[in-house]
């Protein structure tokens, strides 16, 4: 969905709630000037939204990414009256100059967060800007996950044990990859096809990537030496990781503490 991984959120604008309106033309203009980027979640209806020449159709429980735009044709066409939450936020990070759908209906975490930050941004509790920023990080994290459409939830409930003993021993220098599958008792092919509907890569490439993130995070401390790193990232051979640390970033870790 975004392809920054690290989303600095400067703003919440605004939440608004937006009703059905049986008076509003079918057809309602919004352009040319967006001042926020603006994150919509569909709870009823049904529109068409056509944001500088691209035509997005949403539904119950589609979220509806718009970019900040100084002109652009930007209006929405209404085939079933219904209604839906809209954030207005900025950013200090890059965000995609082109808007975009998500169908999040499968996702009902999604829809509770909206109604939350609504409610929490309307009755102006103490510390309810802080909550609500809480809230649309969560959000984000929500949309970004790798489970969307690539796998159902009867599939993904065969392998999270499985997957929660990667997450728990990603770091362990003696990890055993074939206790996932035995964990789930299905056999390593049909555990690591899964897995791979999943997050895109097997699991040995999986734990590496985890590993490395990791390693990057401490070297960029300057705290830790390279050899400290290693073994806290799982491995027991220093030359090793820095051989792996090289193919992954390009770099040896040592060159990176100065980057």
């Amino acid at each position: 969905m975004f392809e920054n991984k690290k989303i600095h959120i400067s703003e919440m604008q605004s939440v608004i709630y937006v009703k059905p309106s049986h008076t509003a033309q079918k057809r309602i203009y919004y352009g040319p000037r967006l001042m926020k980027y603006e994150l919509i979640y569909k709870l009823t209806g049904e529109s068409v939204t056509t944001f500088g020449g691209k035509i997005m159709h949403n539904t119950p429980g589609t979220v509806e990414f718009l970019p900040k735009c100084e002109n652009t044709d930007y209006y929405v066409d209404r085939i079933k009256l219904g209604d839906c939450f809209d954030i207005f936020f900025d950013t200090d990070s890059p965000m995609p100059t082109d808007a975009f759908v998500v169908n999040a209906a499968s996702n009902i975490n999604i829809k509770v967060l909206f109604n939350k930050i609504y409610q929490l941004w309307i009755t102006r509790q103490d510390g309810y800007y802080y909550k609500c920023m809480a809230l649309f990080y969560e959000i984000l994290a929500e949309l970004t996950k790798p489970h969307g459409n690539n796998i159902s939830k009867d599939k993904y409930k065969k392998i999270e044990k499985g997957i929660d003993y990667l997450h728990t021993h990603c770091f362990d220098k003696d990890i055993d990859y074939y206790m996932p599958s035995a964990l789930c008792q299905i056999s390593y092919t049909y555990f690591k096809r899964l897995f791979i509907q999943k997050f895109g890569i097997t699991p040995i490439k999986y734990v590496a990537k985890l590993r490395m993130e990791r390693a990057a995070e401490l070297l960029a401390t300057a705290r830790y030496t390279v050899t400290e790193v290693a073994e806290i990232c799982g491995f027991e051979n220093v030359y090793y990781f820095s051989t792996v640390f090289k193919k992954h970033f390009g770099v040896s870790p040592k060159n990176y503490i100065f980057l």
